[in-house]
């Protein structure tokens, strides 16, 4: 694996050459997790012909609380994550050369509740994402826009299990109600009886939705 640095956001590089990818993929790593892990995640799904590209929390964190408390609690620095996301999504469509159709943002717990925040905050920019046991940050209690064109053309690959220690069966299922409700194609898929990691099937799905993008 080819492991490339860029220091200007930080980010590690691996895949397929910029100039010469099909597809731009951002990784978000999980809380207290590292970049490096996603790169590894990315290889190992051995689909040819992405650039990916994995930022760094400056914490170890995206936000620091629970992705169920008061959007307030986790600002500034949820602000702060969605603005460097704006700058890996910039850097991954190569000025332009990949539209938004060709953009895939790939994150897994804290890093896939990060995703979902950027796919409605930032609606357009990025048309597919691969979230691997993630949810819709907010309080239970929030209301979420019901317009079914705000997330209209945006593919959604949602994971999530039944006996999840950190994000519920029934959040998992509320975030894929509130994705479909704002126009999103959602495939959702949950696990029974596995625990808050990434499983060879996951990656399976994950590997037959990527292939789904490449033109």
């Amino acid at each position: 694996m080819n492991l490339r640095t860029d220091p200007a956001p930080p980010l590690l590089e691996s895949g397929a050459p910029k100039g010469q990818a099909k597809l731009g993929g951002i990784l978000l790593h999980g809380r207290d997790r590292s970049r490096e892990e996603k790169v590894v995640l990315a290889s190992s799904f051995g689909v040819e012909g992405i650039r990916w590209l994995a930022p760094a929390a400056d914490t170890g964190s995206w936000y620091p609380g629970r992705f169920f408390d008061p959007r307030a609690a986790n600002e500034p620095f949820l602000t702060r994550a969605i603005g460097q996301c704006d700058l890996v999504v910039e850097e991954a469509s190569e000025e332009g050369r990949l539209g938004p159709e060709r953009l895939v943002m790939v994150g897994f717990s804290q890093g896939a509740c990060l995703a979902l925040e950027y796919a409605w905050r930032r609606p357009g920019r990025c048309g597919a994402f691969i979230v691997l046991t993630g949810a819709l940050i907010g309080p239970p209690d929030m209301t979420w826009p019901s317009s079914g064109h705000v997330l209209a053309g945006t593919r959604v690959l949602l994971t999530g299990s039944d006996a999840d220690d950190w994000i519920s069966e029934e959040q998992t299922r509320h975030t894929a109600r509130v994705l479909e409700d704002l126009g999103a194609e959602v495939r959702l898929h949950i696990y029974r009886g596995r625990p808050h990691i990434v499983t060879e099937d996951e990656m399976g799905e994950a590997r037959t939705f990527l292939r789904g993008l490449i033109p």
